[in-house]
């Protein structure tokens, strides 16, 4: 098998199983028997469960850059932009539910070795964030004097929790969930505060 097809059937088992049993529940040995690779093998493309872990994270970064990249209808920071962010991230984590799984039930509170993984997580993901409302304030479309930490925080905070509770929580048949719906809830409740219009 090509290596880089085989380092994402490592990433692929590692996935799914913090995303059943945990982070600490999950041995080296699980995700070998779950890859169907000899252990050696895993260690020729990752350093230790961490180093799994972090790769994991990093892959679902960039998966979701490229769902907010996709280009959007209408003029740069309206809310038909915001609207088809939130819809298309919310397709993506009804596509991958593991990824809401594993940052939102595992990924807190795994301990002081985990913690820079975390926060550098955080960090791209609230870049992401927080570069779409400074397009938006410059654009005129956010208020200017909207508090920008904040609201990149209280936005990302909430849409994942939205997330979780409807994708993890209620265990929803995900292709039948209202995408729309969600998408029109979330996005009324915060466009008033943070929409100039």
């Amino acid at each position: 098998m090509d290596p880089e097809e085989r380092k994402k059937q490592i990433l692929g088992a590692a996935k799914t199983l913090f995303s059943q049993k945990g982070y600490y529940q999950t041995q080296i040995s699980d995700i070998q028997k779950e890859a169907g690779v000899a252990r050696g093998t895993i260690y020729l493309y990752f350093k230790s469960k961490d180093n799994i872990f972090e790769n994991i994270l990093e892959e679902f970064h960039l998966q979701w850059s490229l769902v907010l990249k996709q280009h959007a209808p209408g003029k740069k920071g309206d809310l038909d932009i915001f609207r088809f962010r939130i819809k298309k991230t919310l397709e993506f984590f009804a596509k991958n539910p593991d990824y809401c799984n594993i940052l939102l039930r595992i990924g807190l509170g795994l301990g002081e070795n985990l913690d820079p993984i975390i926060r550098d997580f955080n960090s791209k993901m609230l870049e992401l964030i927080r570069n779409y409302i400074l397009e938006a304030v410059d654009a005129g479309m956010f208020r200017e004097n909207i508090d920008i930490d904040l609201t990149s925080n209280l936005l990302s905070g909430a849409f994942m929790r939205m997330a979780y509770q409807y994708t993890i929580m209620e265990k929803n048949d995900l292709r039948n969930l209202n995408i729309e719906d969600l998408t029109e809830r979330y996005v009324n409740t915060f466009a008033y505060g943070i929409f100039n219009k």
